[in-house]
């Protein structure tokens, strides 16, 4: 991440957003700079829509997530998906299941996280369900419901 990269990420985000994209980590930050960048090839320039590409993934700082973490997740969802739920059950911070239940979770947190950090309601709600399913949200409008649809192909794509 060089300068002109953080100076694209700055012109987007606030201050208190600056500091929860900064925590992230270098994987987390280039995943979501992808994210950012195919919505852009794409045309999508609706700021809200930018920010919460940007912060999708915020809440993943909570955990860490390493990237043995990452390997576990991922081959869990595909083959024992039942032995990633137990994995990620509720557990506190500094438990060894707390990276897997804050995978989980990371949407909800890194909700609360941008409306603390004083994002709009929009970019909240599109980090509180960028991996919930499109049906569920249709039913919350239809521009709420194209700009999820993007963000979550952005970031399946990347």
């Amino acid at each position: 991440m060089d300068a002109a990269v953080w100076a694209e990420v700055e012109t987007l985000l606030t201050a208190e957003q600056m500091l929860l994209f900064r925590r992230m980590s270098r994987y987390d930050q280039r995943h979501s700079l992808n994210v950012l960048r195919s919505l852009r090839a794409a045309g999508h320039e609706q700021p809200d829509l930018l920010v919460a590409a940007l912060l999708h993934d915020a809440a993943k700082s909570s955990g860490p997530l390493r990237l043995w973490h990452r390997v576990v997740i991922v081959l869990l969802e595909a083959f024992a998906p039942r032995s990633l739920a137990w994995l990620a059950r509720k557990a506190a911070p500094g438990h060894w299941r707390y990276p897997f239940y804050a995978h989980r979770v990371h949407p909800e947190i890194g909700a609360r996280w941008a409306e603390e950090a004083g994002s709009s309601s929009l970019t909240v709600w599109l980090v509180a369900n960028h991996q919930s399913s499109l049906e569920q949200a249709r039913v919350l409008g239809e521009q709420k419901t194209s700009l999820l649809a993007a963000l979550r192909r952005a970031d399946d794509d990347n």
